[in-house]
């Protein structure tokens, strides 16, 4: 009799993970991502402030190319045409014309943009409120969230030198008060004589790279720095303290004109140093000499050291602020870019400011006058 033999087919001793072990996994798992995000996240953003460095470098090449085709003269930090009021030929008052961006614009591959720009009016008026606006990346840092990517945005400002907190320069008749001391308006106090002297309107043009260029017909008798007089943007080729330590632009992810009643939209072709420019601002104040100015910081309008109002509304802090942790990127007028730690020295910041602080001038030293010191490039 045939026999059936049953195969038994034995189960394999199949079994899951343990509990221990899922545990064991997702701690190791979690350990991983803690050692390796935060590297991914340093490589991010060495990438944005690489990107940041590179473009403001590109801005200053472009800034270098002009002062070329111009005798060497950087451009205007802001340019305001003479209006003629009443049709007499006489410039009565000023129009808001444009910022050095449109002027450099042809050196950024943007010729385009340039030739659409209509010169007889005004930033915010007709046709410019769009030309304005144009995305142009190259003016933005990646990590500037109220510019990068934005219509009309603008993340670098131009060093306009040494001021006080009243530095916007609207809508002046000739005798305007109140317009802020600059190189091109007021000029301050250096030699112990009037303001107005020739003297101290070129030794407030020492600590200047930028100017504003203000084309109206001043009457001598108001006393005011006539345009003929008044210093223009730095000459490249005369920069007494030498050109690789003078900033040319910084960051300001302040920088740029917020919409308000004055702007219809957000541009970066305002003139207003407080859109398109930074300062360092000083107290009026007798024995104020070049040698001193760090100490004559006024707060009042806010802290004008680097990245100390990063968080400002775009148009109201025209100092340096960056997002990049603990430092904000420069350019120089050499054509190098680097970035400056925000706890340097405030003396060192100034003379790294200023383009022939440090030029002596015997014949005013019984006037109190004092020059800085040359900077050494150890110091920064």
């Amino acid at each position: 009799m045939l026999t059936r033999r049953s195969i038994i087919l034995s189960k394999s001793n199949r079994r899951g993970f343990t509990l221990i072990e899922l545990l064991v996994v997702i701690s190791i798992i979690a350990t991983l991502m803690a050692l390796i995000l935060p590297a991914i996240q340093s490589a991010r953003e060495a990438a944005r402030r690489t990107q940041c460095l590179n473009n403001i470098r590109n801005i200053t090449t472009a800034a270098l190319a002009y002062a070329e085709s111009h005798k060497g003269r950087l451009p205007a930090s802001g340019t305001y045409p003479g209006f003629d009021l009443d049709s007499n030929g006489s410039r009565e008052t000023i129009m808001l014309g444009h910022n050095w961006v449109l002027d450099v614009l042809p050196n950024l591959d943007q010729q385009a943009v340039y030739e659409r720009w209509n010169k007889t009016i005004a930033f915010n008026a007709g046709g410019n409120i769009a030309v304005g606006q144009v995305n142009v990346p190259i003016l933005t840092c990646p990590n500037d969230a109220t510019a990068d990517g934005l219509d009309g945005g603008l993340s670098y400002v131009a060093n306009c030198g040494v001021g006080d907190k009243l530095v916007d320069v609207l809508s002046l008749t000739p005798t305007g008060t109140d317009v802020g001391h600059s190189a091109a308006v007021e000029p301050f106090v250096w030699d112990g004589g009037t303001a107005y002297s020739q003297s101290n309107v070129d030794l407030t043009g020492d600590l200047t790279v930028f100017a504003p260029k203000i084309e109206i017909d001043i009457p001598a008798t108001t006393g005011a720095v006539a345009p003929s007089n008044a210093p223009e943007s730095i000459n490249i080729g005369r920069i007494y303290d030498g050109a690789g330590n003078t900033i040319m632009f910084s960051e300001n992810v302040n920088g740029g004109a917020s919409v308000s009643a004055l702007y219809q939209a957000k541009t970066w072709a305002d003139p207003s140093i407080r859109s398109c420019g930074f300062i360092f601002p000083v107290a009026v104040a007798s024995g104020l000499t070049f040698s001193n100015i760090s100490a004559a910081v006024d707060v009042t309008a806010g802290n004008p050291y680097i990245n100390k109002q990063s968080n400002g509304t775009d148009g109201t802090a025209p100092y340096p602020n960056s997002r990049h942790i603990g430092m904000a990127s420069f350019s120089f007028c050499d054509g190098s870019a680097k970035t400056l730690n925000d706890t340097i020295d405030p003396s060192v910041y100034v003379r790294l400011m200023t383009p022939s602080g440090a030029r002596p001038r015997p014949g005013l030293s019984g006037a109190g006058f004092v020059p800085e010191n040359p900077i050494s490039g150890n110091e920064f």
